[in-house]
């Protein structure tokens, strides 16, 4: 549940692999091969063999500098597509305009701990884990729980259901909520949205 564009990630994955998969050939085959060995000092000396004179190879500078260019853009989107995660404050509200001066934050602690007393005393629940997180600019609650052996799933949903519906009477908006029901003895999920 982050904010984190997959595909994005996934592209810049592939294309840091490729190039490091590439250099690692041109390595194996400078070292193993003399042809490759000779092509590459070659490529040096007319690259980099003009350094002290001023009258180097400018189009493989440019090259790089262009890669270069690539990457610090592929970087800036890829951090810059990085966002959510676990947030610590759920609610911020200054009330009515004209309402006594202040301001009202709740704290995910306390959301969690109160969805935590209200789930976790159900017999067919075995563990729960409660989180809240930032999703698209937006406060989302997480809920995985694990049920016992033979707990019907239908049971668990209605309560914790009932449970978050109250939730947001208290806050007085409705939160997105991703429950996560698991089976007990099972290490198959079954997502429940």
């Amino acid at each position: 549940m982050n904010g984190t564009n997959r595909t994005l990630g996934r592209v810049v994955l592939v294309l840091v692999g490729l190039v490091f998969l590439a250099l690692g050939a041109a390595a194996v085959l400078v070292q193993t091969l003399p042809a490759a060995a000779d092509v590459w000092r070659t490529a040096a000396d007319r690259t980099l063999g003009g350094l002290r004179t001023g009258a180097a190879d400018t189009s493989a500078w440019w090259w790089a500098l262009g890669g270069a260019v690539v990457l610090g853009v592929l970087a800036l989107l890829v951090l810059g597509s990085i966002g959510g995660g676990r947030t610590g404050t759920v609610l911020e509200d200054d009330g009515p305009d004209g309402g006594l001066p202040g301001q009202v934050r709740i704290e995910a602690a306390a959301v969690e701990h109160a969805l935590s007393a209200a789930i976790t005393p159900l017999p067919q629940v075995a563990s729960l884990a409660v989180d809240v997180r930032r999703v698209r600019r937006r406060t989302a609650v997480r809920i995985v729980v694990r049920t016992r052996r033979g707990a019907p799933p239908r049971e668990v949903v209605d309560r914790v259901e009932d449970v978050v519906r109250d939730l947001d009477a208290l806050l007085g908006q409705r939160l997105p909520v991703l429950l996560r029901i698991v089976r007990g003895g099972s290490s198959r999920p079954d997502r429940v949205r």
